[in-house]
């Protein structure tokens, strides 16, 4: 039996001054490096230690939103909510709320796209000039074919050129197809033979490719004869029973949609608008040529940038709201959606694919995603998802970065352990040390959690999922056979339902409340409570239904 938890945490502590929204649009960002070093200690936290630390890192680092949950076996074991999706209007993150994923969205792209492989629509070395209804081929490089492989692990050649990537108030004014077709295609719209191409002979060089993720989901979209968004809704989100997640804002209920974010003050400059951040081949950083976070671009980064990068000087932080937007290259980087949604995803992946009776991909599908096409050109990189050494742990999977987004998704197969964390401001490195925090506490609660056999106090889980509607799940535990009283009770202190009233045996148990009342009538919108008394222990716990 798996413990389960979920809470919202406020975040307190904040300074910050709320503006109207202003548009800054930095880079998707590439794959972390291969090892990541923050000094990082393991620690052992309890519950209230690593949310007090989570609390902490938001704090110092601005972060309005947060949403995290760990899986292992097959389940969600622990979940939490902090801060604030809405800052103006004062909503917090709950398990509903959906976040920009960036480019974390890659990895539902690439799996739309195995799902076809399993199909044996194509082959991975197939040329993808056989599929789709233009030519695209390398300026320096035109007998070069480029193939299904190469896109999905960013060696095809194919380069991003930001100042035509357009983001828009909304949804994208451009359909896929048409954008793609118009940067590729020699005499497009959007083609420059130097910016949108690389200068290495393709299958033979590592260069991030936002535009060539877009051309898988735009592969996908050509090889079904379906949209591609709507090819993910019906074999991707509908199987796994995710309800609220689309590419597009006018597919998702905009008012569980976090707000994204952006810092300035102390100088009264981001780090990126003084020359000292994200790459852009129009606002060249000051300090290297290239450079994709804020200290490897400049050698007195905290002298100019402030330690967290806000600046350094002592004015006022603001924190600024952002319009939704969305981009016509939308299959790298603009799926929204919960973290206790994204779950499902990585159970499937470590799970040989598998997610409770529904098979996303097939086990040997799994294994090819996990394998390394090119270890002489990238010793990193599977197909889209890849690996990275961090504290220690080697793991799998894939980060995303944009403005007002930050998120994080990656799994140690070596524990069985998975953790998402998606947040509503761009600040990479406040994530990667939560991360971190999160692994080091899955490693002893999980252990600890689906161990039935040594249970030596009687407890209470809190409910999960909290808030909830209709339907929440209470689990408990008994160290011995035990009479058990398991009952709800409104806020005036009525009982208000009867959930258990007899002998149990020793071990974990869980118990399905449907929100209605002892005569099956469903009780409204509001805070309740669950008491488990069993002998001389009683506890009670606060859940909150939702309609």
């Amino acid at each position: 039996m798996k413990i389960i938890k979920f809470i919202i945490i406020v975040v307190l502590g904040f300074s910050f001054v709320f503006s109207s929204s202003k548009n800054r649009f930095p880079k998707r960002v590439s794959h972390a490096p291969l090892s990541v070093d923050f000094g990082h200690t393991r620690e052992n936290r309890d519950e209230n230690e690593l949310n007090a630390y989570i609390e902490q890192t938001m704090a110092m680092n601005y972060i309005p939103g947060l949403s995290v949950s760990i899986v292992k076996n097959g389940s969600i074991v622990w979940g939490n909510n902090y801060g604030y999706a809405n800052t103006a209007d004062s909503i917090l993150v709950n398990q509903n709320t959906l976040f920009l994923l960036s480019s974390v969205s890659k990895t539902i792209t690439a799996t739309a796209l195995m799902q076809l492989w399993e199909e044996q629509y194509f082959q991975l070395d197939d040329p993808i000039n056989n599929y789709l209804p233009f030519t695209v081929s390398h300026p320096d490089y035109p007998n070069t074919e480029l193939t299904f492989k190469m896109l999905l692990t960013h060696t095809s050649g194919i380069k991003d050129r930001w100042n035509t990537m357009t983001y828009y108030d909304g949804d994208p004014e451009l359909e896929l197809g048409y954008f793609l077709e118009e940067y590729l295609i020699s005499g497009g719209e959007f083609y420059n033979a130097n910016g949108n191409f690389t200068n290495s002979n393709p299958g033979t060089n590592y260069e991030y490719s936002n535009i060539g993720a877009a051309l898988i989901g735009y592969l996908v979209e050509v090889i079904s004869e379906i949209p591609f968004n709507e090819y993910c809704n019906e074999n991707i989100f509908e199987p796994l029973e995710i309800t609220n997640a689309g590419w597009f804002l006018s597919e998702i209920d905009i008012d569980e949609l976090a707000i994204p974010y952006e810092i300035s003050g102390g100088s009264g400059n981001t780090c990126y608008e003084i020359g000292c951040g994200i790459y852009d081949e129009n606002n060249p950083c000051s300090c290297d040529s290239e450079c994709e976070y804020y200290d490897d671009c400049c050698s007195d980064y905290e002298d100019i940038c402030g330690e967290f990068g806000t600046g350094s000087g002592d004015g006022t932080v603001t924190l600024n709201a952002i319009n939704h937007y969305g981009y016509a290259d939308y299959p790298s980087g603009q799926l929204r959606m919960s973290a206790y949604d994204l779950s499902k995803i990585t159970i499937a992946y470590l799970n040989n694919g598998l997610y409770q009776e529904i098979q996303l991909l097939e086990a040997n599908t799994i294994e090819l995603i996990k394998s390394i096409p090119y270890p002489n050109v990238d010793p990193v990189q599977g197909l889209i998802w890849y690996y990275k050494n961090e504290s220690e742990r080697t793991l799998f999977g894939h980060n995303g970065g944009d403005s007002g987004s930050s998120t994080e998704m990656f799994i140690s197969f070596s524990d069985e352990i998975g953790v998402i964390i998606l947040s509503n401001i761009d600040n990479y490195n406040a994530l990667i040390q939560i991360e971190n925090a999160l692994f080091d506490f899955a490693e002893e609660i999980t252990l600890s959690a689906l161990d039935d056999l040594n249970i030596e106090h009687f407890s209470l889980i809190q409910n999960y999922p909290n808030p909830f509607n209709p339907v929440t799940a209470i689990q408990f535990s008994v160290p011995k056979d035990s009479y058990v009283n398991l009952k709800i009770f409104n806020i005036l202190g009525k009982e208000v339902a009867t959930l258990i009233s007899g002998d149990v045996s020793a071990g974990y148990h869980k118990v399905i409340w449907n929100g209605r009342d002892k005569t099956g009538k469903p009780l409204s919108s509001g805070m309740y409570f669950s008491r488990m008394e069993s002998g001389s222990f009683s506890v009670v716990k606060k859940m909150v239904l939702l309609k």
